[in-house]
């Protein structure tokens, strides 16, 4: 999958071809560095990103037949997408 990320200021706009659940959205703004992160999503040919409750769940979108990657692919692309907005922020840039 491609991944993007762009600072622009103290913004940083990320972005992934899945369709995502708030969970991960909200983990992705809570850990980056920047004063305001967009994700955006279904950037590309797109599929759900279940987190484990929604498969717990069952509904639709968490269902195998709906979804190219699990919650343990949602984790890596949290992991990643924060680890390459923060790599553009160095100490001198962090909000006090």
């Amino acid at each position: 999958m491609e991944l993007h990320v762009l600072r622009i200021g103290d913004v940083a706009i990320c972005t992934n071809f899945f369709e995502l659940f708030t969970d991960y959205g909200i983990q992705m703004k809570a850990r980056s560095k920047a004063i305001q992160t967009f994700v955006l999503q279904l950037v590309g040919p797109g599929s759900y990103l279940p987190t484990e409750r929604a498969i717990q769940g069952g509904r639709y979108s968490a269902v195998v037949n709906s979804s190219l990657v699990g919650p343990e692919g949602g984790k890596v692309l949290v992991n990643l997408t924060i680890k390459i907005i923060n790599s553009l922020w160095t100490e001198s840039d962090e909000v006090p």
